[in-house]
């Protein structure tokens, strides 16, 4: 029994160390498929993007590509919840924590994040706004997690604008969770602007309104 019991210990270590790459390919495959529908749906679209695209394009197997997504709305709402929320702690929020001013910090990202990037990535727009845009109105699915993604932002910019009334670099009186809504609603229309216009100089001009209003927030 003590023999027989050791060799089926034995064993079902060899079969978990057996499936530790597999699981590691599994999500590897998993994040390419991620990144490539992300970018896919950025340029051209959620409804105007096939699945045969993004098999085509990521280079798998259907059978590789449908096991980790069976339907195309699987996979975007898998890029709302694991790309997009990441992209908005990523560019948004975790910096922030770097600033003593969290005015400071807010205008410093707006200039690297928009400001900054090369006319032919603006010319899409925000994959955020993109996705809202044309998915929230048409689908419950996607309108719930696009709402929890910008409900993710505002709160977290208010969390940080409470910090900095806290130091003193925001008035007392000022509504911080109002402030984080206009924030969030003034990035999406930069970036809304910009496509529309396909207008990257008009960044300074919007900026300078920014700055203008943060004014209005200090003691």
């Amino acid at each position: 029994m003590g023999r027989a019991l050791k060799t089926v210990v034995k064993n079902r270590g060899k079969s978990a160390a057996s499936r530790k790459p597999k699981e590691r390919n599994l999500e590897a495959t998993r994040q390419r498929i991620l990144t490539v529908a992300f970018e896919t749906f950025f340029k051209q679209g959620f409804q105007g993007t096939s699945m045969d695209d993004l098999v085509r394009k990521t280079s798998l197997t259907k059978g590789a590509f449908y096991h980790q997504f069976a339907t195309k709305y699987d996979l975007g709402y898998a890029v709302v919840d694991e790309v997009l929320t990441e992209l908005i702690l990523n560019r948004w929020i975790r910096p922030l924590a770097g600033f003593a001013n969290p005015v400071e910090g807010i205008l410093k990202l707006m200039q690297q994040n928009i400001g900054d990037t090369p006319p032919e990535h603006l010319r899409y727009g925000c994959p955020l706004n993109n996705m809202v845009q044309e998915m929230a109105p048409v689908d419950k699915g996607f309108g719930r997690r696009l709402q929890a993604a910008l409900d993710l932002w505002v709160n977290g910019l208010d969390e940080h604008l409470k910090r900095g009334q806290q130091s003193g670099f925001i008035r007392k009186d000022a509504d911080t969770l109002e402030a984080a809504h206009f924030i969030v609603m003034a990035h999406e229309g930069f970036y809304g602007f910009i496509k529309g216009l396909n207008s990257p100089n008009a960044f300074a001009i919007l900026l300078a309104s920014m700055e203008k209003y943060f004014q209005s927030l200090r003691p």
